[in-house]
């Protein structure tokens, strides 16, 4: 009974009479999604791109393959079809959930992140919050048990490789936009990119949207997560989208190198025809085209949306409704304050409930002399719990730390006064909290606030030199946590990370040793330690370091750390300066659990951390 239920629902989905996956092979050139270019007509330019491109014109051959319904949620296992591509059909799986309640519902295209895969739970959890959601399976990993069927590219393959992806045809990622035996195009052509391909699958998921009876096809939206941040910025421009949120990902100028020579810093090298995937891929391309409004959503230390890179791509739009949040001394991580904006955003600009969100705080930054002044002034200060500002000399977006500055406030504005440093760059934005009307339950937590960005102002010299950081050490002390764990990240809300190692106001001389303080208070204590080089410039890159040592006894004690206790898969020898990260476990090892160090609790244990002759 339920397979012939299904399978007339497959039916009634279809739009149309084009043979499906296995039975599409073989398609004739004529009814390829794309005519191939010759050399002398490949666009350069995004709207040479993608002008002749209908992605409504070719049917979607809709199949449901299962169907789940529980708590007011309907969710349906489908796969649809992108294109034909070299005689080939290419077919995405994805999760459609959308509230039961007999209405035209809002709705948005999730796409997931590299290495990641489609998720029932999300689209339920969404339509919960009254949207209808359709979350597309680009890299194809199994989403369910049982289930085989699912994205198959065909005779392309714009995913990661075997890995993640049982029928990839090359072994990674292709990251340029030269021919190969797998693209589109036979010559260089921004189609041979694979997020050109994503693009189109994206554009083709808003299509499936907007024919499904219970969709306003008037109000829909598209995020994305890392990877599917890119494609939420690529995606952007389709006319069909009032409101986007790209997460992690989504920035333009990544062929462009940080200042001050970080070697590795940009994709650069990877291209040939730099100049063509400039004008046709980068999402610098794309955002002076981009319409609707735009929640741009990372962490302060971001590998893939690198924080700097965030607003010179925000100031591309033609547009002033946009905002940004960052969670402050986290990579690839936004926390729930976050998160939560991404409910408020669609909300308001999909359901058009008044949120009542505050604009972007407004922000200067002059310079008189040797001395900059960067003020902020928040909106709604009824809402308003803090402002923080923070400041970096250091060029290195992805490692830099962030200084919290002394702040202070009158009549509605922060202001801190900040030295100007011969030969180095001034980075400064402000964090400002807002308090919700109520907690809002998310899909994983829960937060009372939200956090807004303002604009990040900067001085960047002409000239960079790097070495001058050096002479700005004043202190040997990493934390002594009185003010908490401001200036670290956690993930688990157990174990602390940070980015202080690049402080150039820290004395990382190698002549020093690594001192903790540490109260095991009776306990038998497991100290794991955990430094990373990654993402400093390439020379700098020492690779991934470990410390483990057992700690018992009574009383507060030091623990002292050489540099050469540091374990390296390599054989190097860890330096103080070339520490990205700092992570620092405690596990009790009668429970086998670890110390929460982000309490008060855990920071009676862990006291100290310090470098010492």
């Amino acid at each position: 009974m339920m397979k012939s239920l299904l399978s007339l629902l497959s039916a009634c989905l279809a739009v149309a009479s084009l043979p499906i996956a296995a039975e599409a092979q073989g398609i004739p050139e004529s009814q390829e999604t794309f005519a191939l270019y010759r050399a002398d007509e490949v666009p350069q330019n995004v709207t040479d791109l993608w002008k002749t491109y209908d992605a409504r014109k070719e049917p979607l051959n809709i199949q449901v393959i299962q169907e789940w319904k529980s708590e007011g949620v309907v969710t349906r296992y489908i796969t649809f079809t992108v294109g034909a591509f070299k005689g080939a059909e290419s077919r995405i799986a994805a999760y459609y959930s959308f509230p039961d309640n007999g209405k035209k519902n809002a709705a948005f295209v999730w796409s997931h992140g590299g290495g990641q895969r489609a998720e029932r739970g999300r689209g339920i959890y969404f339509a919960k919050q009254g949207f209808a959601t359709i979350d597309i399976n680009w890299l194809g990993r199994p989403m369910e048990e049982g289930i085989e069927v699912n994205t198959d590219w065909g005779k392309v393959d714009p995913t990661q490789g075997p890995r993640f992806y049982a029928k990839a045809l090359r072994e990674g990622w292709k990251r340029n936009l030269q021919p190969d035996e797998f693209s589109i195009d036979s010559v260089p052509s921004p189609r041979n990119a694979n997020w050109f391909l994503l693009a189109v699958a994206a554009r083709r998921a808003i299509t499936f949207l907007e024919q499904q009876p219970e969709v306003d096809p008037d109000r829909l939206g598209f995020s994305g997560f890392s990877m599917g941040g890119m494609i939420t910025a690529l995606t952007a421009i389709d006319a069909r989208l009032k409101a986007v949120v790209p997460f992690v990902g989504g920035t333009g100028f990544k062929y462009v190198d940080f200042p001050g020579g970080i070697e590795g810093s940009s994709i650069r090298e990877h291209f040939q025809d730099l100049e063509l995937y400039r004008k046709t891929i980068d999402p610098s391309a794309y955002w002076p085209l981009v319409q609707c409004p735009v929640l741009f959503i990372s962490s302060s230390n971001d590998f893939h949306s690198a924080f700097d890179r965030i607003d010179q791509s925000m100031a591309l739009l033609k547009h002033r409704d946009w905002r940004v949040s960052t969670n402050i001394h986290h990579n690839h991580g936004p926390g729930p304050e976050q998160w939560v904006l991404l409910n408020h955003w669609f909300d308001h600009y999909l359901k058009g409930t008044p949120t009542n969100l505050p604009a972007t705080p407004p922000s200067t930054l002059s310079v008189n002399g040797d001395q900059a002044t960067f003020t902020v002034t928040p909106e709604d200060p009824d809402r308003l719990v803090n402002t923080e500002i923070y400041f970096s000399h250091d060029p290195n977006a992805r490692t830099r730390f962030w200084n919290r500055a002394a702040a202070e406030q009158s009549e509605g504005t922060w202001s801190v006064d900040l030295p100007v440093q011969d030969a180095l760059p001034l980075y400064v934005f402000a964090l400002c909290r807002y308090r919700l009307d109520q907690m809002q339950i998310l899909e994983r937590g829960e937060t009372s606030t939200l956090v807004l960005n303002s604009l990040e102002q900067s001085i960047v010299p002409e000239f960079i030199d790097l070495e001058s950081l050096k002479s700005m050490a004043n202190t040997t002390v990493v934390e002594d946590f009185s003010h908490g764990i401001q200036d670290w990240g956690t993930r688990d809300q157990r174990s602390i990370k940070t980015y202080k190692f690049q402080s150039p106001f820290l004395d990382r001389s190698n002549s020093k040793k690594l001192s903790l303080t540490i109260d095991s208070q009776g306990k038998q204590l497991s100290l794991r330690l955990n430094a990373g080089s990654k993402f400093l410039s390439r020379e700098n890159n020492l690779g991934d370091f470990t410390y483990t040592q057992s700690v018992s006894g009574q009383g507060v004690q030091q623990v002292l750390i050489n540099r050469s206790d540091f374990k390296n898969a390599d054989g190097k020898t860890l330096e103080w300066s070339k520490i990205a990260t700092f992570e620092v476990t405690i596990v009790d090892a009668e429970s086998k659990e670890k110390l929460d160090l982000t309490s008060q609790d855990g920071q009676a244990v862990l006291q100290r951390i310090e470098l010492v002759e």
